[in-house]
């Protein structure tokens, strides 16, 4: 498939939201401590049970099993604007976030989780 300004921009289109349904990957210059987050809410995705919470150290969404070792998957961006971002952390998760339908219901979840403690803090 062609990325040149030659494509048609439907494949292009095609391309491109496909490229942002994937989880992109990164390395933590400092690690966190997962049993130092504060969960704001859980859901079971695939029999496995992820918490969704945060740390006021480092302010962002983050995603982790609660009976897996490694817990942390990683974390949530664009959430505000829309269109969220999953940041994986671990790489021994990204076969697990990549299978089926996975990544877009753990997108799912954690907009369901912020907006429900979002709408919580302010009424």
């Amino acid at each position: 498939m062609s990325r040149s300004r030659t494509a048609p921009d439907r494949i292009r289109s095609r391309y491109l939201r496909a490229l942002n349904a994937l989880p992109l990957t990164v390395q933590l210059a400092h690690p966190i401590e997962v049993d130092r987050l504060t969960v704001l809410g859980t859901h079971t995705i695939a029999d496995r049970t992820v918490n969704f919470a945060t740390m006021a150290s480092a302010p962002r969404l983050w995603l982790a099993f609660a009976d897996r070792t490694p817990a942390l998957i990683g974390y949530m961006t664009g959430l505000i604007i829309g269109e969220p971002e999953l940041w994986l952390c671990e790489t021994a998760h990204r076969d697990w976030v990549l299978e089926r339908d996975h990544t877009p219901r753990l997108k799912e979840a954690a907009a369901i989780v912020w907006f429900t403690c979002q709408q919580t803090c302010e009424s």
